[in-house]
């Protein structure tokens, strides 16, 4: 049996079977964590989003609610990311779900939950057959590449299809697959496009089979693919091993900013020696100049820099102003990301961070091989509505921005498909005046 054909198959089986509620729970966290990394995309990037959409010539429908939700959605690094895979999901599954939601409002929450876990799975399970840590290696982004196959099975369910005709979408999902992380961000920002582009394709890779097109159902099987299956699919639920972020950025910084947040920084920084895997320091050892956000969002000198000036690392501690920030970047200067070889053997499973931290009154050492976020280290419901406020209140207040996470992972009242609707699809397509925070 082919990868792609077993991929449906999976994802069949999973909207027909009540979910187990641990992984019931952990999809509806995830689904919530990622309404508000869209919130906060959209809060600094609608206008431009927008104007590209018209640009290309994408009128309202599921194709532009995709692509515009995909580039809100990684807009600020804070979605959720399996260490394993190396993927982001949630930034095309759900892009992917709300426009399979604008096709049919009707559908009942508890389909919608299913057909977004078992978008996930996909995707992870995907990237483990395939190999995403040897992608993201040769300078592809996993996410890009193998998301989209998530992202197709979701809205096919959605939709109702078949698993002749989810296999079918999966298929022609992948022989699009395309998005490179190679190159600068110091003076580019087409990184912005690449979850965008590829929650667009998984959406119309499911309309081209509704109108008769077929995919290659052994394109991940084929000795000539660069996506072909380098092992057995695994078994098990993997959506519960999707970590989330506490902080902005580069998954490979957050346990070294859980790390330097426990040090007393009240008589300053002297400097700070952060090791790393070996695979994780190349990515983030950017010191500055930082000539733009999305170059400071993978940068670990940045990143640790900011955490102690700032005593956070969200979304807004990367605008233009903090960027030049003369503290700021001085002690970015004065922080150097090196290799461990013990933090390299335990990768990908873990993505550890060691620290030395030069104060005036001493050096400190402190160690985190798991971040906040991490499974086994879940955030807390408290935790988790906390992080949604800072991302969404700018777009929606405070108060609201608590309710509709709320509402999202459960709480009685408003159903959370009527929140969908009636407040996260029209924020995204209506103008919006960037709030300062």
């Amino acid at each position: 049996m082919s990868l792609v054909t077993e991929l449906a198959e999976r994802a069949h089986a999973m909207a027909r079977d009540p979910l187990p509620e641990r992984v019931r729970v952990a999809t509806r966290a995830h689904l919530a964590d990622t309404v508000g990394a869209v919130l906060a995309g959209h809060t600094t990037l609608h206008q431009p989003a927008q104007r590209l959409a018209d640009g290309v010539g994408l009128r309202p429908g599921p194709r532009r609610t995709a692509f515009i939700t995909g580039i809100y959605a990684n807009a600020w690094e804070v979605a959720g990311i399996h260490r394993g895979a190396v993927l982001v999901p949630g930034c095309v599954v759900l892009p992917a779900a709300l426009a399979a939601l604008e096709l049919r409002p009707d559908v009942a929450w508890e389909e919608f939950v299913r057909a977004y876990a078992a978008g996930y799975e996909v995707a992870l399970a995907a990237a483990l057959a395939i190999g995403g840590d040897q992608l993201i290696a040769e300078g592809w982004w996993p996410t890009a590449l193998v998301a989209p196959l998530g992202g197709a099975a979701a809205v096919s369910l959605l939709l109702g299809h078949p698993p002749e005709h989810t296999a079918a979408a999966i298929g022609l999902a992948a022989q699009q697959a395309g998005g490179m992380v190679a190159g600068s961000t110091a003076a580019a920002d087409g990184r912005y496009l690449l979850s965008g582009m590829a929650a667009d394709r998984a959406v119309g890779a499911v309309l081209a089979v509704g109108a008769g097109w077929r995919g290659p159902v052994d394109v991940l099987d084929d000795i000539r693919s660069p996506m072909r299956r380098r092992s057995a699919l695994r078994s098990g639920f993997l959506l519960p091993e999707t970590s989330m972020k506490v902080h902005a950025g580069a998954k490979h910084m957050q346990a070294a900013i859980d790390a330097v947040s426990t040090v007393d920084v009240a008589g300053g920084v002297l400097g700070i020696r952060c090791a790393l895997p070996a695979q994780l320091v190349r990515p983030v050892d950017r010191p500055p100049p930082f000539r733009s956000s999305l170059n400071a969002l993978a940068s670990g000198q940045f990143m640790l820099a900011v955490s102690v000036v700032r005593g956070r690392c969200s979304p807004w501690e990367f605008g233009p102003e903090l960027l030049a920030d003369e503290e700021i970047v001085s002690l970015a200067q004065r922080v150097t990301v090196i290799p461990a070889d013990d933090l390299s053997a335990a990768y990908p499973a873990s993505w550890g961070a060691r620290l030395e931290v030069s104060t005036p009154s001493g050096t400190v050492r402190v160690e985190r091989r798991d971040a906040r976020g991490d499974p086994g280290h879940e955030l807390s419901t408290s935790e988790l509505v906390a992080k949604f406020v800072t991302l969404a209140g700018p777009s929606l207040g405070d108060g609201p921005a608590g309710d509709l996470v709320g509402i999202l992972l459960g709480a009685e009242g408003v159903a959370p498909r009527t929140a969908l609707l009636d407040v996260v699809l029209p924020l995204l397509h209506r103008s919006h005046a960037f709030q300062e925070v």
